[in-house]
């Protein structure tokens, strides 16, 4: 499991990495640049420098040039000529701030002008940015007639390099990279403790089902694991829980059934034991009260072996149902015959398998006179109730207490453990009952108060049309 937490760490902290390596390498672009043009960029509005001598040569140049021209015919080799001479670059465009030429250091670089004294040159050459922009006031170009036809920008011929603004240029920059890199540093720091918490979060419970199951495959009772929220593991969690609670349930129910069966079996056993040895021995003479009662034992053994037999059937889904379509209160009748009064409602069709039917009506029978009081009949009333009939057989006597009533069902169980079989039963005819209700789609249940006597109810759904 540890495996799982590590892949887990790992991906989660990879992830975490990447993502802020890519944000930091844009971020520290973005922020180089913006730390570059505040550098170099002279803010607009501040005080305009007097025009230099090289200016006012390069203006008087120009109008030399364009009413001598006429126009702009050649200025291409002017600038040039010009550019050399005074070491600077030029700039010249129309009073719309449209382009008409440049010198020739700057053909190589895209070169616009943004509003009246903002020029922007991408790829300025011996310029450490991509992009230089500048406020620069321009020089008003007149005609012969006195019109302004051009406006002109004097650039110096290379940036000053290095010297004090290079210097607080490059030590800024180096501060923002120190900045940023001890952002992302402790964002880095943060992510990964975070990715530790969550990934021992997830796999926490992980660990401990997997230690619980490895418990429950040795036989243990499995260690509770908390649960906590409501995700996919708290789920899985509660789903074992119910896994382990139903398999306990199950092995101690196998328990208990093992030891009644046991038990069930060690008194006829020993009651044929006792009374062969004691033929044997020659204390008692094979005569026919003898022989009767050896034979009463081998038939009670062979009613609980055949009783266990059809209920292991049943519990496996395994017993086929012959199903006939009768008039379920008739039915009922021929099989009481007499031993118990009876209320019928008739014409309630069912399809049932007779043989199994006999079985459960028998087995209640048999249940409620043994907990009926001498000389008082049981009572069976069989009605519909919705779409399903119902078969409700009744005795009169003690009860059945209201805790016992969810577990009456259950094999080998009786309400009075110290009955004997005579009076208690093998405790499972309700058991069978139960399980061939069920197979023929229906439900039974039992409704008693003390002293008064308890009811078993079955139902059965209508026959098919």
């Amino acid at each position: 499991m540890k495996r799982l937490r590590w892949k887990l760490l790992a991906a989660m902290i990879a992830l975490v990495v990447v993502t802020l390596g890519i944000s930091g390498l844009f971020t520290r672009r973005v922020a180089r640049d913006q730390v570059v043009r505040l550098m170099e960029m002279q803010p607009a509005g501040s005080p305009r420098p007097a025009r230099s001598p090289m200016e006012d040569q390069a203006l008087r140049v120009l109008e030399a040039h364009v009413r001598s021209t006429g126009g702009w015919r050649d200025i291409d080799a002017a600038l040039d000529q010009l550019s050399s001479a005074q070491r600077c670059r030029i700039i010249l465009t129309t009073t719309r701030g449209e382009l008409i030429a440049v010198s020739a250091a700057l053909r190589t670089a895209k070169v616009a002008v943004d509003g009246e004294d903002r020029v922007m040159v991408t790829g300025f050459p011996g310029s450490p940015i991509a992009q230089l922009v500048m406020y620069v006031m321009p020089l008003v170009v007149l005609d012969v007639t006195g019109h302004a036809v051009a406006r002109a920008y004097v650039l110096p011929e290379v940036l000053p390099a290095p010297d004090h603004r290079d210097s607080a240029l490059l030590r800024e920059i180096a501060a923002v990279d120190r900045r940023l890199l001890a952002i992302f540093a402790v964002a880095a720091l943060v992510a990964v403790l975070l990715t530790v918490v969550v990934s021992r979060r997830i796999t926490r419970p992980v660990e401990q089902l997997t230690i619980a199951v490895q418990e429950f495959g040795r036989g243990k009772r499995p260690l509770h694991v908390p649960i906590t929220g409501h995700d996919e593991i708290a789920r899985l969690a509660t789903s074992f829980h119910a896994m382990a609670d139903a398999v306990s349930a199950q092995e101690e129910l196998r328990r208990r059934m093992i030891g009644d069966v046991a038990h069930e079996l060690r008194t006829p056993l020993t009651n044929l034991r006792c009374e062969i040895e004691s033929i044997q021995d020659g204390l008692t003479m094979p005569n026919t009260a003898r022989i009767a009662s050896i034979h009463e034992e081998v038939l009670h053994l062979q009613r609980l072996v055949e009783d266990l037999q059809d209920l292991a059937i049943a519990e496996a889904g395994a017993l086929a149902l012959h199903r006939e379509r009768v008039d379920l209160g008739a039915e009922i009748a021929g099989i009481v015959r007499g031993q118990a009064e009876l209320t019928v409602e008739h014409g309630i069709a069912v399809d049932v398998d007779l043989t199994r039917l006999r079985q459960i009506v028998h087995n209640l029978l048999a249940n409620a006179a043994r907990h009926t009081l001498d000389g008082t009949p049981v009572r069976i009333r069989v009605a519909r109730a919705g779409t399903e009939a119902t078969v409700a057989v009744a005795d009169r006597g003690p009860g059945i207490p209201a805790k016992e009533l969810e577990r009456i069902f259950e094999r080998f169980h009786r309400v009075d453990e110290a009955r004997s079989r005579a009076r208690g039963g093998a405790g499972l005819g309700l058991a069978i009952v139960r399980r061939l209700v069920e197979l023929h789609g229906g439900r039974v249940w039992a409704e008693s108060v003390e002293g008064q006597g308890a009811t078993f109810t079955f139902t059965l759904p209508p026959a098919s049309s």
